[in-house]
């Protein structure tokens, strides 16, 4: 697994280095990290951006305390799909994700105990693992009653949406594109993986990992999609995101 730091601090980049070289012993993982110690050195990473699958960035750098956030933009515009975690003492600016358009996967905070600050690792380790598993063996292949649907890669796939014609779902995916099959949205939730694709509301099924931004009434996607939510789907959805 390829992990990029962005952190400047030296005692904080020897502690989190430490931490995963550790995690990655005791399971048998060989883990690949490279350490930006400043935001020049992300310039430096930028070209091998869609090379990594776990960034762990700090929030100040520099100076500049929305600096990982600006930073995360960059990475998502060459890798829409990739595992994000915010790692800094600033919690209360965790909101701030939304405002940048961001879908972080954890907030991990520097002033928690190594026991809970290590167990917090281990579990995005574990996500990132558990993605790549899907990724490399899981496409979604769904057809309604023996009629023609369709087979697509699970990230490709960023909402489904109930038509005006019965029985009929829009499926929005890759590349601005829509496909329409027969199906339902309950049928599809019970036949994909648990948990990756969760109701906005009762007319549209959306993907967590497509998400950007949730506002109290509509969720906006990848690619600039935008969808009503509901209040119960607004409390599913935060508590998915962990915010």
């Amino acid at each position: 697994m390829r992990i990029l730091v962005l952190e400047d601090d030296k005692v904080q980049q020897g502690r989190i280095e430490q931490t995963l070289l550790d995690i990655g012993r005791s399971r048998n993982l060989r883990l690949e990290i490279d350490i930006a110690k400043n935001y020049g050195d992300v310039e430096k990473y930028s070209q091998y951006f869609d090379h990594y699958q776990l960034y762990l960035l700090d929030l100040e750098i520099d100076g500049e305390r929305e600096r990982g956030f600006q930073v995360a933009q960059q990475v998502r515009e060459q890798d829409p799909f990739t595992s994000i975690v915010f790692v800094s003492t600033h919690s209360e600016a965790l909101p701030l994700a939304f405002r940048y358009h961001l879908s972080a996967l954890d907030f991990i905070s520097k002033d928690q105990s190594e026991e809970d600050y290590r167990h917090q690792l281990e579990r995005c380790l574990d996500y990132v693992l558990a993605v790549d598993k899907r990724e490399n063996m899981c496409l979604f292949t769904y057809s309604f009653e023996g009629r023609r649907g369709f087979t697509l890669p699970y990230h490709e796939i960023l909402a489904f949406e109930t038509s005006v014609e019965s029985h009929r779902i829009k499926v929005y995916y890759a590349n601005h594109s829509i496909k329409t099959i027969y199906g339902s949205l309950k049928d599809i939730a019970a036949k994909a993986e648990k948990d990756y694709f969760v109701y906005a509301n009762r007319n549209t099924l959306v993907s967590l990992q497509a998400i950007e931004e949730m506002t109290a009434t509509e969720v906006t996607l990848l690619e600039g999609l935008h969808f009503p939510v509901s209040r119960t789907a607004r409390r599913t959805l935060k508590k998915h995101l962990n915010v």
